[in-house]
């Protein structure tokens, strides 16, 4: 059976864009999971796209949660057209299906209900998370009331705001640990092994992210979970920024497959879903930036992953992703360019300026003085030595930085031609 994956996107006066055409194609390396990579300046509708992506997925309407491309829309021309494979899935969304919140247009959702609530099992799945979501610490409720906290495991899968429910993911891992315990006091290894082994899946793709040692524990004093991270036992509340963003949206992501009825008894590597990331790198060092979609991509292979991003240190971070660039045109958003598929060998100066556009390497100080000594060097370069003093003076101020080289570097070519013009000239 072929995976489930979403080929192209159309939008219609919806948010940043008055018309929008965006091809998906398939990843190159079928042992990886297959990214799209959206980048572009702030305005340039990146969330929009995720935004619009995700209608296809949702099965059941909050009604007292607001829908949150309404206030997107332009006029009654707005259009969202999806086409996927298998293509039966592919549908469109009117001004008055987005206004009204259409459910009978969301036919994904209700083939996945339908398979949920006959006990059928679910062959894919769809997820959505913000990098601004963040886990919270709570305290442990009695076990036999944490099954009740998980009616359906995909309620709210699709929210970027609301996707991650702080209770219930706490109290799953807690209760996943209490109940690994208690099966190991009656002597079933087994079935304690069972209990640990998605806690474990979250632990170790932490871990490889942040290479640290991961471990959640239990307190059966206080019945807070507890993370030993970095040789240190802390709460949740207490954690840097970064670690409880990476274990908030992981830790949700595995709780709630590790809770679906999936039609085939397939390990959680091998399931087909799709993942819609939004600026999820916000938090995290660099470092760190640059493990999330490795890790991801080789661990689910059969996934087909949407992430919009600012940082270089993403896009750089993986080989054969497909970088979709967006730009300002008029007063709309457009496409620049074809797709191009990234490669991590690629140095991040270059992803700076042909992804983001970005020239300048330095602060604002250092590139204004910068700019200055080339306006300087072409006045020398024409035979105007009116302001040699100066131009001296900005080469002095380079030496004397705490890192010269890597500048001295960028003006080294320009400074050895005006020494090689003047020495001829005074000779």
């Amino acid at each position: 059976m072929e995976n489930f994956r979403i080929e192209s996107l159309e939008i219609n006066k919806i948010g940043a864009f008055e018309h929008l055409k965006m091809d998906f194609p398939k990843k190159t390396d079928p042992e990886k999971a297959e990214i799209h990579i959206l980048t572009g300046e702030n305005g340039t509708g990146k969330s929009t796209i995720l935004e619009a992506l995700a209608e296809i997925g949702k099965y059941k309407i909050d009604n007292s949660e607001q829908n949150i491309l309404l206030n997107k829309l332009i006029d009654n021309k707005s259009l969202i057209n999806i086409k996927t494979h298998p293509e039966k899935h592919s549908t469109s969304f009117s001004f008055e299906d987005i206004l009204q919140i259409n459910i009978s247009k969301y036919l994904i959702g209700k083939d996945i209900q339908t398979r949920i609530d006959n006990r059928f099992g679910v062959s894919f799945a769809l997820f959505a998370y913000s990098g601004y979501r963040r886990v919270n610490s709570s305290k442990m409720i009695s076990i036999d009331k944490v099954n009740s906290l998980f009616p359906d495991a995909l309620h709210g899968a699709l929210s970027f705001e609301n996707s991650i429910n702080t209770d219930k993911l706490t109290q799953w891992i807690g209760s996943a640990i209490a109940q690994e315990a208690l099966s190991i006091v009656k002597g079933d290894f087994e079935q304690a092994s069972r209990y640990r082994n998605n806690i474990k899946l979250i632990e170790e793709i932490i871990e490889e992210i942040t290479n640290e040692q991961v471990r959640f524990d239990l307190n059966v004093n206080t019945m807070h979970l507890n993370i030993i991270f970095h040789g240190q036992r802390m709460v949740l509340t207490t954690l840097p920024d970064g670690l409880k963003s990476l274990i908030s949206w992981i830790g949700d992501l595995v709780m709630r497959m590790s809770k679906i009825g999936w039609a085939f008894d397939v390990p959680i590597f091998d399931r087909n879903f799709i993942l819609f990331l939004d600026e999820i790198e916000v938090h995290l060092h660099p470092a760190w930036q640059r493990k999330i979609l490795p890790v991801v991509q080789k661990l689910f292979k059969n996934a087909q992953i949407f992430i919009s991003t600012h940082s270089p240190f993403v896009v750089g971070s993986v080989d054969g992703a497909w970088v979709h660039k967006l730009k300002k045109e008029g007063a709309y958003a457009v496409l620049d360019g074809e797709p191009v598929l990234s490669e991590d060998a690629e140095s991040y100066d270059t992803i700076l300026e042909e992804i983001f556009g970005i020239k300048e390497r330095f602060g604002n100080e250092i590139e204004s003085k910068l700019d200055r000594f080339r306006k300087i060097t072409k006045e020398i370069l024409k035979g105007n030595e009116e302001n040699l003093e100066e131009w001296n003076a900005i080469i002095t101020f380079f030496q004397n930085q705490n890192r010269p080289d890597e500048i001295m570097a960028v003006i080294a070519p320009q400074v050895h031609q005006i020494n090689r013009i003047r020495k001829q000239v005074i000779a």
